[in-house]
């Protein structure tokens, strides 16, 4: 099957590549374009749209690089690509091989739901329903792939056909033609009939109608914001978002009671997700396990948390293997998530104990409060506690009265900093493992703030079935205690876009949505000004407010992209600024 897959994933080229050699080959699959009509062959194409979507979300090179870094939430202190996306340094070029590879790849899926949908209307041998099903679920997969095209670089090539050879000329349609094809397959996946109604109806991570309302809601939304908007789009993102989550209880999707439970190790699959990228080995989802063992968030995100737990040097499987990719803004850490010890999405969202994992004595710590800085000697048993972060600045006295390494936010460093640990997995066969977690991409609780931010772009803010009402569902979820419920709730004179925002970093902090938030916003380059940055005493990276510009609101078409285009006009780059770049 694997051999298969990959001729699928390969067959649909639309632009000159170095993968159109392997098409000259035998084809010793025997799968032609023609196969996808057949059960089997559809059935093979659409589990190699499934797997390949592990492409986006999983690798160290994958979405969370054009998502995460260069926000008002995290910078990049790694190197390369990852470093020049996150801090919008001026070697972000057209250039970047990953900025091609994504885009190929989006395009090579999409030309294989192309032919899915194609081919599959005339498939025999297989029922109506399962059929309509099948289609649907390419066509969802279609609408997802051009939604992120449009999202990253606007006006993009809009292939609505198959194509099975090399093609030398291409153009850039306008984003509203886009658009409108994205929510034509969304419709017909909110059909009622054509997908399973839930996941309790299916398998987990398989395409569902909730889904495709989810994403529905959200298309709505972002047209609502853009250049190709309608006047109704904000009141049907509204009205989709709402029954959604009114419909929730009888579809088997709803909150988890407990916002800590949502990310837990082996919770992937809880009644709050819309759909999760599955890493299992499960043929129905494409490659054998082995082939996708690629999930790297589990690392992106851990901080040098060696520097506290009493060791110098040793790293534990629980508290994750040390890449430090992404530091927290000074906002992220000690702004936006209000009173910490109300509102249980910070230490749900942030590590702040570790364990030492051996045995340490006389322990120098130096630290600051305010601009004075203090040192304590710090002792500790293996397994004790080593190492905390509380998340708010503590007194001199208060510092120095603990045995164990207290790091305040003012004593953050790079890489001594809080590990966002939504994406841990204690459950690794070796610190050096890659994570086998299923990777969630879309929950209920952002239904919720499409629904509020669409209420409130209709000018309803109320806490009856406005924003503050959607917010107010999520905050209550949120209490630490019940007799915090109150200090939590907001009323509609709260509510203004930047709190909407500050909302979604409380709710969905890290998972790989904060950039096209702010680019739909239309608040991206006004954000990342004023809090794109990390005040410390030990700061020594460029950093996103120092280098964001007004065009970074897209990102670059690929120079290779450009220059495979030989025929007719010219592939048109980003205008004003990547054009001269």
């Amino acid at each position: 099957m694997k051999n298969i897959i990959y001729l699928l994933a390969c067959l649909p080229l639309l632009f000159v590549t170095g993968c159109a050699d392997f098409l000259e080959e035998e084809n010793h699959s025997k799968m032609t374009p023609e196969s996808f009509n057949t059960p089997q062959g559809f059935e093979l194409g659409l589990n190699g749209v499934y797997g390949g979507m592990r492409a986006f979300y999983g690798p160290i090179s994958s979405i969370h690089m054009l998502t995460v870094p260069g926000t008002d939430e995290f910078y990049s202190r790694a190197s390369g690509d990852i470093y020049n996306f996150g801090n919008y340094t001026a070697n972000f070029k057209p250039s970047s091989d990953y900025i091609y590879s994504y885009w190929r790849s989006s395009y090579t899926l999409i030309n294989t739901c192309n032919g899915l949908v194609h081919f599959g209307e005339d498939m025999t041998g297989i029922t109506e329903t399962k059929k309509t099903t099948m289609l649907a679920e390419a066509r969802f997969f279609r609408a997802l792939l051009y939604f992120r095209l449009v999202q990253f670089f606007g006006d993009v090539t809009l292939n609505r056909t198959y194509n099975d050879g090399i093609v030398k000329e291409a153009k850039r349609d306008p984003i509203a033609d886009v658009y409108d094809f994205v929510i034509e397959d969304l419709l017909y996946c909110t059909t009622p009939g054509n997908l399973p109604a839930g996941p309790k109806d299916t398998n987990p991570g398989r395409v569902t109608q909730a889904l495709a309302r989810h994403l529905l809601a959200k298309v709505y939304l972002t047209r609502g914001w853009s250049s190709a908007a309608q006047s109704t789009d904000f009141e049907n993102a509204y009205n989709t978002a709402a029954a959604l989550i009114n419909d929730g209880e009888q579809i088997g999707v709803k909150l988890m009671p407990r916002y800590a439970d949502i990310h837990k190790p082996g919770n992937e699959n809880n009644q709050e997700i819309l759909y999760n990228v599955q890493m299992t080995d499960d043929p129905i989802y494409g490659v054998p396990q082995a082939d996708a063992n690629i999930n790297h968030l589990s690392h992106v995100f851990v901080g040098g948390y060696f520097n506290f737990n009493g060791s110098g040097n040793v790293q534990q499987i629980e508290d994750g293997r040390v890449y430090a990719r992404y530091h927290g803004t000074s906002w992220l850490y000690n702004e936006v998530f209000g009173d910490i010890d109300k509102d249980s999405r910070y230490y749900s969202t942030f590590q702040s104990e570790w364990t030492a994992p051996v045995d340490f004595q006389n322990k120098t710590q130096e630290f600051y409060v305010g601009n004075n800085k203090y040192a304590a000697v710090r002792s500790g048993t293996k397994g004790d506690l080593a190492g905390y972060l509380p998340g708010k600045n503590m007194t001199k006295e208060e510092i120095e009265a603990t045995n164990y390494y207290v790091l305040t936010p003012e004593n953050y460093t790079d890489p001594s900093f809080p590990t966002m640990k939504k994406f841990l997995d204690p459950n690794r066969a070796s610190l050096s493992f890659d994570s086998q977690r299923s990777i969630i991409v879309f929950r209920l609780a952002e239904t919720y703030l499409i629904a509020a931010e669409a209420a409130f772009k209709l000018g309803n803010n109320s806490t009856n079935n406005g924003a503050a009402y959607y917010i107010n569902e999520l905050r209550k979820r949120a209490v630490s205690q019940e007799e915090y419920i109150d200090d939590l709730m907001i009323t509609a004179a709260d509510i203004t876009i930047d709190y909407i925002l500050d909302e979604r970093t409380r709710e969905l902090c890290g998972e790989q949505l904060r950039w096209l938030d702010l680019v739909r916003t239309q608040k991206l380059v006004e954000r990342v000004r004023k809090h794109g940055f990390f005040t410390t005493q030990w700061t020594n990276h460029t950093l996103p407010k120092d280098n964001i510009r007004d065009f970074h609101v897209l990102r670059p078409i690929p120079q290779k992209q450009i220059e495979s285009v030989i025929a007719g006009d010219p592939y048109p780059q980003q205008p004003n600024g990547w054009d001269n770049m």
